[in-house]
């Protein structure tokens, strides 16, 4: 009896160049729906990192009865010696005091106790935060990096210059300045008189100074933090002379491309965005309702990189920002908000000229925000 033996077929050339094309178009639709997922999750975190900001403010406001500044700390009000043993020159972010609330306690305790670090002794509260001049290398608390106000979206700086990095900023309101570098007497209750916004230089406002409304009332921007300092998002472009780009938001918002991303007058990596949350310098940890979401951030050059516009911003996609309200809310703002007139210049009192954006930033301007 004669056995039959069946031979196994193997795949032709054809038939594996059809898999392997398979395969690839099963990829490239999942590729994107992966990347998608990892973005909302990293998105969720971002504004769960803004919730916190806003149960530790309103738990700061229990405490003491008042929110924190966004700037100020030990001095004299008005200037005094700039010393890195002896004061922090009123340049102390508001997140200091807002460590213990955050889950940060251990770390407040040493900034708010005299220490010795690398053979130089400190006061309370540290040096001033604003360069390695003044010590902040050689503080080792401001150099900390805080989970709470890191978001994984946005690039980590590899170089930290001025301390530990900071992914939100206070809010101050619909001005483009918080103080000029001379730090003049008269230039300082300028900044401190313009209740604009819900944070500002050595002001802590309550929650009563807030007659717009808390739901209508930006607390938190997100800002976006990049190791590139051509970046429109995380960089900084610096004035020059006469020109005008720090104080004219026109001629700001010219002054990246955004097909590009890319800015036409960079600055360093010393001044990137959120580069320093102990820094309450409006470049490192404030931002404006002037300019929308995403636009270039800009400083006047030698002026205590305090003069300028700082808009939120972020690397979210759809193209917008997150910020947290003063009700505690998080919403996320497009860059296409109403702006209203940005030919205009700040104002001191009255409703904003820069739209349901600048609306938002005012705490008393007694506009009607509208839908965002």
């Amino acid at each position: 009896m004669k056995s039959s033996i069946r031979k196994r077929r193997a795949f032709t050339l054809i038939e594996l160049l059809v898999v392997i094309a398979i395969i690839g178009i099963l990829v490239a639709l999942l590729l994107p729906a992966v990347q998608q997922a990892r973005e909302a999750a990293r998105m969720s975190q971002c504004r769960n990192n803004m919730k916190q900001l806003g149960i530790a403010i309103h738990n700061y406001h229990d405490a003491f009865g008042m929110f924190p500044y966004a700037r100020g700390g030990t001095s004299h009000p008005d200037g005094g010696t700039i010393n890195k043993t002896a004061n922090n020159a009123t340049r102390a972010s508001g997140y200091i005091g807002l460590l213990p609330f955050l889950d940060q306690a251990p770390l407040y305790n040493i900034i708010s106790s005299s220490q010795t670090f690398n053979g130089t002794s400190y006061v309370a509260f540290g040096p001033c935060p604003s360069s390695r001049t003044y010590g902040t290398y050689d503080y080792p608390p401001f150099m900390t990096q805080i989970p709470a106000l890191q978001c994984a979206s946005s690039q980590v700086i590899e170089t930290n210059v001025f301390g530990g990095t900071t992914n939100y900023a206070f809010c101050w309101g619909d001005n483009n300045r918080s103080i000029t570098g001379s730090e003049t007497v008269s230039a300082r209750q300028g900044v401190r008189n313009n209740k604009r916004g819900l944070f500002g230089l050595q002001q802590c406002r309550k929650m009563r100074d807030i007659p717009d409304g808390s739901s209508n009332t930006v607390a938190f921007g997100e800002i976006a933090t990049s190791n590139n300092p051509n970046s429109i998002r995380g960089g900084v472009a610096l004035s020059r002379g006469t020109d005008p780009a720090y104080n004219l938001n026109i001629s700001c918002q010219g002054q990246g491309d955004r097909a590009t991303g890319l800015l036409n007058n960079a600055g360093t990596n010393a001044n990137l965005r959120g580069n320093g949350w102990a820094n309450g310098i409006s470049s490192y940890t404030g931002m404006a309702t002037v300019l929308p979401p995403n636009s270039p951030h800009c400083l006047q050059s030698g002026n205590d990189h305090s003069d300028g516009q700082s808009p939120a911003s972020s690397w979210h996609s759809g193209g917008g920002a997150n910020v947290l309200l003063a009700d505690g809310s998080v919403r996320f703002i497009s860059e296409n908000i109403d702006v209203g007139n940005q030919a205009l210049r700040d104002l001191k009192v009255g409703p904003t000229p820069f739209g349901v954006w600048g609306s938002l930033g005012s705490i008393a301007g007694e506009e009607i925000a509208g839908e965002f």
